[in-house]
């Protein structure tokens, strides 16, 4: 049988420079070279580079280098072969260096997306590489620059202490307050944590409110958390933030949290404590109970009317006249515009009295409803149904 086995090549080595230490010999090689394996020997241990443009798996480039650290010394020799590069005639791993350093300033331009850096990097002739490759390059280059994904508990902790001090400017953020739980503390079921950040500008705003809007919102969060916004707003129908919160939970101790936040902000920047006579919000009770915890005088409970008018409208909608659903909505919407307790009350009357339907169409339905249900359990008709062999019926109104 013939014997296929490609013959080794063998290399011609030349010194090329000496050391007088590791640090300067390594230093020397550059980006240009990637170890590749160690021999040892009486003269020295022998470090062996590759030409980093090769697959590490595949044929390589017949250029190479080697650093001799002689035994007998701290001396470090560099030997290089005779053949030059010949990487170019294959085919180069990854995206090249030139197309990185292009893709490094359009993400930093603002042209973050791998469809709008192909189109980029057509228009500059640049050798496109494919979409995952740039995908992969943009997670990497991403953790290069912002940092991990994932904070910790103790990173959280020590940035908080780091920025809790009041800028001189008033529109630099600080940290109003935070509190870091572990496990290892009482009553605390798994890591928690709380923080409230604001500017000098904000809580000024703050100090001059009466109103509170608190909400929580998913289309701004952090670690996977939602952003916890408080708030009033003026006569133009403005919203101002007095600051933002990031919370583990959005339960009754987190929002008395943030509540309590405005007053330790206030005392920092030396002006009178919050007394609000309102809070806008939705029917959440966490909020709610959050607010009296903090504020123990009496105030106006008012509901969101976005918030109020979404229920209304997926509950009218099942309504089959739409005439009368379009009517009853303008009403509701003239309700909303009732200026004080007194008047919406009268108002609210006339409602009712208006739109006796609202009861009557659900007295009809219910009837039939029980209409049904009787005659369905008749032992006397067909199929009757009996009690103890039914499952749970459903109330699909």
């Amino acid at each position: 049988m013939r014997n296929t086995k490609r013959k080794k090549r063998t290399k011609c080595w030349i010194k090329e420079a000496v050391f007088d230490n590791a640090v300067k010999a390594e230093v020397s090689l550059g980006n240009t070279w990637s170890k590749h394996y160690t021999n040892y020997s009486d003269i020295g241990r022998k470090v062996y580079y590759r030409c980093r443009k090769s697959k590490l798996r595949g044929p390589q480039c017949s250029a190479g280098i080697y650093l001799l650290y002689h035994a007998e010394s701290d001396q470090v020799s560099i030997y290089k072969t005779e053949t030059d590069h010949d990487h170019h005639e294959r085919k180069v791993r990854g995206i090249d260096e030139n197309v990185n350093k292009c893709i490094e300033d359009l993400f930093n331009d603002g042209i973050t997306k791998p469809k709008q850096i192909i189109r980029a990097l057509q228009t500059r002739n640049f050798e496109l590489p494919s979409y995952v490759q740039i995908k992969n390059f943009l997670v990497q280059y991403k953790k290069t620059k912002f940092g991990s994904y994932i904070v910790s508990l103790g990173e959280s902790e020590q940035w908080c202490k780091q920025n809790i001090n009041i800028s001189t400017d008033e529109n630099k953020y600080f940290v109003v307050s935070y509190k870091i739980m572990y496990n290892d503390e009482e009553d605390v079921d798994g890591n928690k944590f709380r923080v409230f950040l604001s500017t000098v500008r904000l809580l000024n705003i703050a100090s001059i409110s009466s109103h509170i809007h608190a909400d929580a919102t998913y289309k701004l969060i952090w670690q996977g958390f939602p952003a916890l916004i408080i708030g009033a707003t003026d006569l133009k129908k403005v919203f101002h933030p007095f600051g933002l919160a990031i919370c583990s939970n959005e339960k009754t101790k987190d929002f008395k949290f943030i509540f309590n936040s405005i007053q330790i902000g206030l005392e920092k920047i030396k002006k009178d404590l919050l007394k609000p006579s309102a809070l806008v919000s939705d029917a959440a009770d966490s909020i709610k109970n959050g607010f009296k915890n903090v504020f123990k005088d009496e105030y106006n409970q008012i509901m969101c009317w976005s918030h109020m008018k979404m229920k209304v409208q997926n509950r009218i909608c099942h309504i089959d006249d739409k005439a009368i659903a379009d009517e009853m909505m303008n009403d509701i919407e003239m309700l909303q515009l009732s200026n004080s307790s007194t008047v919406f009350e009268l108002a609210l009357t006339l409602f009712m009295k208006k739109e006796p339907h609202v009861r009557s169409r659900f007295l009809v339905i219910a009837s039939n409803i029980i209409n049904n249900w009787s005659i369905e359990r008749d032992p006397s008709s067909t199929n009757a149904k009996v009690f103890p062999k039914e499952p749970t019926i459903c109330l699909n109104l």
